[in-house]
């Protein structure tokens, strides 16, 4: 009874090669997901500082179209109308926007030098012009906002 019967099986040699491929396939998707997932997160994040940018050169352009006056701050600018009160201040790494005393938006993005102007002049109290730069995405920017008064509201 000395019958040996064999036994379908992998030898130790194939199970370490199949072992090795397993493991390099595995290497290798895992390069692929980091390498798409930095990706990923870093574009993210550029559509996000674009679209604070955006929003805020919206928004700015916004308040000076509907503002009755532009009263120069301490810390930046107060956009006055009939709809109620806009308050602006800069900070070199952040533009704070209060509306109407109920909410309270913050950009970051960096303001270098904001001016601010009336008639071509350092503006003292009433504000036609704002004038500052920006750097985005390595690119410098200098964005301008002008108001046009009216003769009636300059005399209020």
């Amino acid at each position: 009874m000395n019958a040996k019967k064999k036994i379908p099986a992998f030898t130790l040699m194939e199970v370490t090669i199949a072992m090795l491929i397993a493991a390099i396939a595995i290497v290798i998707t895992y390069t692929a997901y980091h390498i798409i997932s930095g990706t990923y997160h870093s574009y993210a994040k550029k559509q996000d500082r674009i679209a604070a940018f955006s929003l805020a050169d919206r928004l700015l352009k916004k308040d000076f179209l509907n503002a009755d006056q532009i009263i120069r701050t301490a810390e930046g600018m107060e956009f006055q109308s009939g709809n109620g009160l806009v308050i602006y201040q800069f900070r070199d790494s952040l533009m704070l926007r209060s509306q109407h005393a109920l909410r309270t938006d913050t950009f970051k993005f960096p303001l270098q030098a904001p001016r601010l102007t009336f008639e071509n002049a350092e503006a003292a109290e009433a504000i036609d012009q704002l004038e500052y730069q920006t750097t985005l995405e390595g690119q410098n920017i200098t964005l301008t906002y002008k108001k046009s008064y009216s003769s009636q509201s300059l005399f209020k």
